[in-house]
């Protein structure tokens, strides 16, 4: 007994260290700074910061103002701290002896219509800076009197930081009641989910606070993380629940029946917390370094999880089952008596439909098409989708992309910005030798003017494009675009929307073919050393990876695209964690098999499996969906529908499939079975 309350009191002042943590974990907006160190955006983005200083540019309309008051709002906004650079019509043309009237109409409409300005702000902050909301308050303190809108990248990066912030306690408060139904209609004892959830509770705290030792952690990776690991390692402390239950049937002794069940259920917990494990592991080898950041938090929270449930689930037992037997009840929850009868008559035709089922999933998901950028987008009723919106209808959208090239070629420089003009996509093309003629020599110029274009070493183009949708048009633009570039510079960097996503799709290709063979491999492998027979491990990934062919497909058969990076995210879940149902009704079934008939075994298994699948099924699905369905962050968003179908798509494959495979198959694992203990022998 004194043991007990020793580990609990160091988990206890672990768990308050760890909560103490927690507020002092970074947040990481900028996807761009997982790219690796060589990427040729992060050389550009440094070469940007180097020559030209670090700056941020936001767009804001003010409606039903006139000239004269615009004019005095930029003057009041030039007086806030950080605010470099106001741009309106008026630094083009002298409005004070030129009417708008006799301006050309192309010059006009890109600043003033309807009574609707729109100026452009520059801001010597970083667009991820936190300093920059105080920026932003100060300016929409000055127009307040006005109504506007605002856009811009920083617009979004700050609303993404609220979202955020918001969204992992919102998301709980969501889950939470639901994970309590699902499990009180599955238990035993009205008390155990309280046991459970304070063995996974303290895991979850944990995993969050020692994200503390992390340089920081993404705003994708702490808004999933939390639900994602109560989720997918409930089922670890529900192995261990039920298999007490049973032993406790058979004798009086408390401390025995504990003992014998943690022992019975050690392989199964330790298998499936494996697996699961070895799925995000293989996220860490990413190119693209957002999967190491997603795959350290997960595959570290699943690890504390395992201790957690292995550790702390027994003491709370002993300590607490005066409580589990006063509370106990019948399941609510019970298996279909007759179920593995049905399965058994029709075995060879479920294992025909089977083999259809896998080669459509791998021909159709094949096909299906990801997207790659970091698309920020939120729902369509937030004011910072209103307001983007608002000034699209009136000036229009567009993506600006900055070229950087060498200085030293005025001519050159001419014959870009020619080339760059002809291309249909392009709206606009500003640079030095596009503002003033460029046979003024550069030394009889303003300083303040030649310093926006022309750095130490490079001359900066800003070019404005009407594609800011990801498509095969946008890859199609940005080949384009380069060949323009190289065909006058051996040497330049692109910077933007369309250079970052091509470069991300690139990265994340490369990289698919191994993600899919090492998680494969390592989960072959662990399951390969717990059951000691080659073919079961190859029936269970096939299932498993049979689902997430499945689960792709459909996005395709529904014409929907989904973030890359989410594929690969819930395919190291899908395959990692679904797997873990498949190995607890298989670890029964290998069990019981020694004792009884392949009828009898399978039957067995699945009476004795089913409650705890169906729990761990029902608490990963209702996680995914509400994810999906309630998260504000795009990518969120696709992670949870994926992960909500997936988890459903694996839990019918395994009570549906798996069955009929293993009978199927029985006289062949049989037979390995003898030989290998004839070789023992």
């Amino acid at each position: 007994m004194k043991k007990r309350i020793i580990i609990l009191s160091i988990m206890i002042l672990l768990t308050i260290l760890s909560s103490i943590f927690i507020p002092q974990v970074e947040t990481n907006y900028d996807l761009t700074t997982y790219l690796p160190s060589n990427s040729d955006i992060i050389k550009g983005m440094e070469t940007l910061e180097d020559e030209f200083g670090v700056h941020s540019l936001i767009e804001l309309q003010i409606n039903d103002v006139d000239p004269d008051e615009v004019i005095a709002i930029k003057t009041f906004l030039m007086e806030i701290e950080h605010v470099e650079q106001v741009i309106w019509l008026d630094d083009y043309v002298d409005l004070s002896t030129v009417p708008i009237s006799a301006i050309d109409e192309n010059i006009v409409n890109s600043f003033y219509v309807d009574q609707k300005a729109l100026l452009q702000i520059s801001i010597g902050l970083d667009a991820y800076d936190l300093d920059l909301e105080n920026v932003l308050d100060q300016i929409k303190d000055e127009i307040r009197s006005f109504d506007f809108a605002l856009r811009g990248e920083a617009i979004m990066n700050i609303e993404n930081r609220h979202i955020a912030n918001q969204e992992v306690l919102k998301i709980m408060l969501l889950i939470l009641p639901i994970v309590i139904l699902i499990m009180i209609i599955a238990s035993k004892s009205w008390i155990e989910p309280l046991i459970l959830l304070i063995s996974i509770g303290v895991a979850v705290v944990l995993n969050l606070g020692t994200n503390i030792f992390l340089p920081n952690v993404s705003y994708i990776t702490q808004t999933m993380a939390l639900a994602l690991q109560l989720a997918l390692s409930l089922d670890y402390g529900l192995f261990l629940m039920h298999r007490f239950y049973e032993e406790k049937e058979k004798t009086e002794d408390l401390s025995f029946a504990i003992k014998t069940a943690f022992k019975r259920s050690f392989p199964s917990i330790t298998a499936s917390a494996l697996t699961t494990i070895a799925g995000f592991v293989s996220l860490l080898f990413m190119s693209y370094r957002i999967g190491f950041d997603i795959g350290i938090v997960l595959s570290k929270g699943i690890l504390l999880s395992y201790f957690s449930t292995m550790i702390l689930t027994p003491i709370l037992i002993y300590l607490m089952y005066p409580w589990i037997q006063k509370t106990m009840h019948k399941h609510i929850l019970k298996p279909f008596k007759s179920y593995i009868k049905y399965i058994s008559m029709l075995k060879y035709v479920i294992v025909i439909i089977f083999i259809i089922v896998t080669i459509g999933g791998v021909y159709y998901s094949n096909q299906t098409e990801y997207l790659y950028g970091n698309n920020t987008s939120f729902g369509q009723d937030r004011r910072v989708m209103l307001d983007k919106d608002e000034i699209s209808e009136t000036f229009g959208d567009y993506q600006t992309i900055v070229i950087l090239v060498p200085n030293n070629e005025i001519l050159k420089e001419v014959n870009l910005a020619a080339t760059l003009t002809q291309n249909s996509d392009i709206l606009e093309v500003t640079s030095l030798v596009t503002t003033v003629d460029p046979n003024i020599p550069r030394s009889m110029l303003p300083e303040d003017l030649v310093a926006q274009f022309i750095g130490e070493n490079y001359t900066r183009f800003i070019i404005k494009s009407n594609i800011t949708e990801e498509t095969t048009k946008l890859y199609n633009f940005s080949d384009d675009l380069n060949a323009i570039v190289n065909s006058y510079y051996d040497s330049y960097y692109i910077v933007g929307m369309a250079e970052s996503t091509t470069e991300i799709k690139s990265l994340v290709l490369d990289d698919q073919l191994m993600i899919s063979l090492l998680s494969m491999i390592a989960i072959f492998f662990i399951l390969l050393i717990t059951f000691k027979s080659f073919l079961i491990p190859i029936i269970l990934v096939l299932v498993i990876q049979s689902a997430i062919w499945f689960n792709l497909s459909i996005l395709y058969l529904q014409d929907i695209q989904t973030i890359y990076i989410g594929y690969l995210v819930v395919m190291a879940i899908q395959l990692g964690a679904t797997i873990d149902y498949a190995v607890l009704m298989t670890h029964r079934y290998v069990e019981n098999r020694k004792t009884f008939n392949v009828f009898e075994s399978m039957d067995f298994s699945f009476q004795k499996s089913f409650i705890t699948i169906t729990i761990s099924a029902f608490v990963l699905a209702c996680a995914g969906f509400i994810e999906g369905i309630f998260s504000n962050i795009s990518a969120v968003k696709d992670i949870g529908y994926l992960l909500g179908k997936g988890t459903l798509i694996s839990y019918l494959f395994v009570l549906i499939f798996l069955p009929a495979l293993l009978m199927t198959l029985d006289k062949i694992l049989v037979h390995l079975n003898k030989k290998k203990k004839k070789r023992s022998i």
